[in-house]
């Protein structure tokens, strides 16, 4: 399956094709495409999971990332895969797939650093959410909402995540509706592959 998406303007308002949002387009498939076929999607299997909201910049960043990654090399055993969609259905993704091991991909405007800003952190440090927060969250869930803090929270509650859970977080400068990564974002691109690299591999 292909998406073909649509044309950009260029200069004159002429319509002309944008190779790189293509190249991206075609390798994913939509929330829950695994973007790296041959990924052992199996019990106890590594799964690098990436949410992005579509085309508003830089909250896309799971996503886009990951058609990136896509086309490096990876162990067997890591299976890198879209979870752009509502806490609760990522839920039952995560105990479908039952992984050893996950890192969570994404951009999250915290207001609390500069933009370009890379948070690496284990769940395990961070306080579980409380009840109240649960339910507001999920609730929020099933109405439409799809940020990384949202899955995090109905999963934890859940035990749906293993204790060997990484989140890797970048604060965006861009939030609007558009195409690609503001330039403290796209800086920030390398960075967090390496982090996902060393995560893969210890």
């Amino acid at each position: 399956m292909r998406v073909h998406p649509g044309v950009t303007a260029g200069a004159g308002g002429a319509a002309e094709p944008d190779p790189e949002r293509d190249r991206v387009l075609d390798t994913l498939l939509g929330p829950g495409a695994q973007v790296r076929p041959g990924g052992q999607a199996a019990p106890g299997c590594t799964l690098v999971g990436g949410i992005g909201l579509p085309w508003l910049r830089d909250l896309d960043f799971g996503t886009n990332w990951l058609a990136r990654a896509a086309e490096l090399t990876w162990p067997d055993q890591v299976v890198l895969e879209d979870l752009s969609y509502a806490a609760h259905r990522v839920m039952h993704r995560l105990e479908e797939l039952a992984p050893g091991r996950v890192i969570l991909l994404g951009c999250m405007p915290r207001g609390e650093d500069p933009a370009g800003t890379i948070r690496r952190y284990r769940l395990a440090d961070v306080p579980a959410p409380d009840p109240i927060e649960v339910h507001e969250r999920l609730s929020e869930a099933v109405g439409g909402v799809i940020d990384l803090d949202h899955t995090l929270v109905v999963c934890r509650h859940w035990n749906a995540l293993p204790d060997d859970t990484v989140v890797i977080e970048v604060e965006p400068a861009e939030r609007d509706f558009g195409w690609g990564f503001s330039e403290p974002v796209e800086e920030a691109v390398g960075r967090v592959l390496t982090m996902v690299q060393e995560e893969v591999s210890r």
